[in-house]
């Protein structure tokens, strides 16, 4: 391989990681310009070692990139607030790093054209699934709710029969349910319930208001753990 030959390869993994990373960028994902730019050049970088030297282990340094790969894009997977953040950035840097291996092979145009269609995808898809989300069957994973009660010692068990028979709406599933005093003779009720498919707020509020229109409770809101 000769010097203008690496370089082409090198500045081509670069404009194509830039035009990645502007996209994320501007769309205001954590991995941005930097992240896609080092990624697809450092792909590059390992994918041309092997060439420079006349190996024929390429196949074998691919197949090690996507599991480090795989493994740094873990790094921005997160749970926030009962859902999973970030699977769409790991998974564009993921492709950012095929395409690195596709242009430190010299397979320009292929390069060019997956990054087109990764950034293509990624602007498009995105209005497009919140257009769907709307009519789709449902989340089916499990998130936790919990309901906290303050009222007077004497509705105590009015209290914790309306939270139970709240299980029966079928769209929340009561895990636990406890009492205990806070001053005087008031004591708090706090019922943990969990539920799948999409935000049961709407059931929540509508625990809340029974409970609130009971002349002995204090006080009476939710949370979602």
């Amino acid at each position: 391989m000769i010097y203008t030959d690496f370089v082409l390869r090198i500045s081509l993994s670069l404009a194509l990681g830039f035009l990645i990373g502007l996209e994320r960028q501007l769309t205001g994902h954590p991995a941005g310009i930097r992240i896609n730019v080092l990624i697809c050049m450092g792909t590059s970088f390992f994918t041309l070692f092997p060439m420079l030297y006349g190996s024929d282990q390429v196949f074998r340094v691919g197949s090690s990139i996507i599991s480090g790969v795989g493994f740094l894009c873990s790094g921005v997977i997160f749970k926030d607030s009962g859902s999973v953040r970030g699977m769409n950035t790991a998974a564009t840097l993921w492709c950012t790093a095929a395409i690195g291996i596709l242009a430190s092979t010299g397979i320009y145009a292929m390069a060019i054209t997956a990054a087109g269609i990764l950034i293509g995808s990624n602007l498009i898809l995105r209005p497009l699934a919140r257009k769907l989300n709307p009519i789709t069957v449902g989340d089916e994973s499990e998130k936790q709710y919990r309901i906290s009660v303050i009222c007077q010692e004497n509705a105590e068990q009015e209290i914790r029969l309306l939270l139970i028979n709240s299980n029966s709406c079928k769209t929340l599933y009561l895990n636990h349910l406890e009492s205990g005093d806070v001053v005087g003779d008031k004591v708090e009720i706090v019922a943990e319930y969990c539920s799948s498919g999409k935000p049961k707020s709407n059931v929540l509020e509508g625990i809340v208001g029974q409970a609130l229109a009971i002349p002995e409770v204090i006080s009476a809101g939710w949370e979602v753990l």
